[in-house]
């Protein structure tokens, strides 16, 4: 691919070397290289797992409601604050509470989101500072995360995740069976039985809600409360809309009221993407015709150089000319010097003028018109009927919605289009 590679360890230049034996070399070091990372990775994934096997606990945190122990960082012990929060949430769940009321109610008393708890604990100024500004609170996500988390039992819980390859960001969630388990591994804040009563309680409101699975709205995921920067949550009951769950979980604050109604956002969505719609179609007529002028511009260009070109040659031959001349009798010496001095002047200035030509007809050629990004997709439907996840996903980053009827679309497009297009919304 045009790539040059340099090894300096191993002397070697892709320059020098093609098709070589250190060519050869680099690329079977590469390979061990390879294979000795791979190696490395299943060693030390072994080794990991060994530990595990035998109760140490090796995570960078332990999880809420535990604090590693001072003496032994491997195993956990309880923490007394935050494992009575632990207490209350199960109690409560168990007691009927949805984990809406119970987050609506830890919120309530002012008891930190695990989030924030942590940081605290860790001295993690950063990651405080994080929070805050996020203004994290507890929600039902928090809460459901601590309703199934099996290491309050005293069972510690492994090979949850694996990567499938040596270096990858991410690793793949595994199945509940194969999940690896030690049990009594560390002191229990809740019971076997509470747990699994848990486990079967909620099981059992996810069977009773499955028949009322909506297909997922085409904005879901791009809208953002305006106030506190949380991602709007989205109700199919009545009206569908979307709404700020944080008015509810946090009673004190009474500026994320917010609410709008699906089939508003669609609207505003579509009459803004239109409106760049209409701008691109214009857009693409002046490209075309600038297109047209570049090429009739470069193919000018071209020709202007070709002519140099020509009369340098022409030059060239004439100073040829004059030397047979002069070898010939046919012209003094002094009449020769005289003409090759102006012939030679002439070449260097005509030189000079044919590389800048060449520069300035490269320069030409390698300019690029823009293109906006995405709106290919659109060539054949130049009036839009309907929002889709598809056409969501290609142009709207985050839609910011505001408390005061407003509502600030941020889009994907390049810099040619690169504003925020704001719109006026009907709240609900």
């Amino acid at each position: 691919m045009g790539v040059r590679f340099i090894a300096i360890n191993d002397h070697y230049d892709s320059n020098d070397y093609v098709g070589g034996i250190g060519e050869i070399d680099v690329a079977f070091k590469g390979i061990l290289y390879d294979f000795f990372s791979e190696e490395q990775s299943q060693k030390v994934s072994s080794t990991l797992d060994a530990k595990r096997s035998n109760g140490k606990y090796i995570a960078a945190f332990a999880p809420y409601g535990y604090v590693k122990s001072p003496e032994d960082k491997h195993k956990l012990v309880v923490d007394e604050v935050a494992s009575e929060i632990v207490k209350r949430i199960f109690r409560e769940f168990l007691d009927g509470k949805s984990m809406y009321k119970i987050a609506e109610g830890l919120n309530r008393d002012g008891i930190d989101s695990p989030g924030v708890y942590i940081a605290i604990q860790e001295n993690n100024e950063k990651q405080l500072a994080k929070y805050r500004e996020k203004k994290a609170l507890w929600n039902n996500v928090a809460v459901g995360r601590i309703l199934a988390n099996e290491q309050y039992t005293g069972t510690m819980v492994y090979n949850r995740f694996k990567s499938e390859n040596v270096g990858d960001k991410h690793a793949k969630a595994l199945p509940e069976e194969a999940w690896k388990r030690v049990e009594n591994c560390h002191v229990a804040i809740i019971c076997r039985e509470d747990f699994e009563r848990v486990a079967a309680m909620r099981k059992g409101n996810k069977c009773a809600g499955a028949e009322r699975k909506h297909e997922t709205h085409c904005l879901t995921g791009k809208m953002i409360c305006g106030n506190c920067g949380h991602r709007l949550s989205h109700s199919y009951s009545g009206r569908p809309k979307y709404y700020c769950a944080k008015h509810y979980l946090d009673k004190a604050d009474g500026k994320c009221n917010i609410s709008v109604l699906d089939s508003t956002m669609e609207e505003v969505v579509m009459k803004s993407l239109q409106l760049f719609i209409d701008m691109w179609v214009d857009f693409r007529k002046i490209v075309d015709m600038q297109r047209k002028k570049q090429a009739q511009r470069l193919k000018l260009a071209e020709k202007h150089l070709l002519d140099m070109e020509k009369s340098y040659d022409r030059i060239n031959k004439d100073l040829r000319d004059a030397y047979e001349s002069y070898k010939l009798g046919m012209t003094d010496r002094e009449t020769y010097l005289e003409q090759r001095k102006t012939y030679e002047q002439l070449l260097v200035r005509m030189q000079e003028n044919i590389e800048k030509q060449k520069a300035a007809v490269s320069k030409m050629a390698a300019v690029e018109l823009p293109e906006v990004a995405g709106f290919e997709m659109l060539k054949e439907q130049m009036k839009l009927q309907k929002l889709d996840k598809e056409i969501v996903d290609a142009f709207v980053a985050e839609i910011v919605v505001h408390a005061k009827d407003r509502v600030e679309i941020k889009w994907k497009f390049r810099d040619e289009f690169q504003t925020a297009e704001k719109g006026e919304i009907c709240r609900n």
